[in-house]
């Protein structure tokens, strides 16, 4: 009977597609201290966003959410994705506060590592106005996907 049961479920993995058992998602935590400001006037902060990447609700494409908590809010920002790169341009905000707009890159390194390369304007006080400084940063990454 044992026996009987374990072939029924090997002939159905051998049917089913290979893409049926594909992970659905990718989710990294990248974070870092990235200079920000004019040049010669820099200032530091400490930055972490939250990658995740997921099928999009058409089903054909995917969906890169970015989430970031600062000063006790969460900003987010999402785009479609129609290529294969994880990078985009994107605007991260909470109501009507823009904590970073910009563009994104996540960069494969050794041994299946990530970092992330942002290029654009943070705000270091979105409580207090829009503000947005130039930023350049390099965040390394942790792969939570499962």
């Amino acid at each position: 009977m044992i026996r009987a049961i374990a072939t029924c479920a090997l002939a159905l993995g051998l049917c089913v597609s290979g893409a049926a058992f594909a992970r659905g998602s990718s989710r990294l935590v990248c974070s870092g201290i990235a200079e920000y400001g004019a040049a010669g006037n820099l200032d530091k902060i400490g930055v972490s966003m939250d990658f995740l990447e997921r099928r999009a609700g058409s089903g054909g494409n995917r969906e890169i959410i970015l989430s970031s908590i600062y000063q006790s809010k969460l900003f987010q920002g999402s785009m479609i994705n129609t290529s294969d790169e994880f990078q985009g341009r994107i605007v991260m905000k909470n109501g009507a506060s823009q904590f970073y707009v910009g563009s994104f890159k996540l960069a494969p390194g050794q041994d299946g590592k990530y970092t992330m390369i942002l290029d654009g304007r943070i705000n270091d006080d979105p409580s207090g106005g829009n503000t947005l400084a130039p930023i350049k940063a390099r965040l390394s990454c942790v792969d939570l996907s499962i």
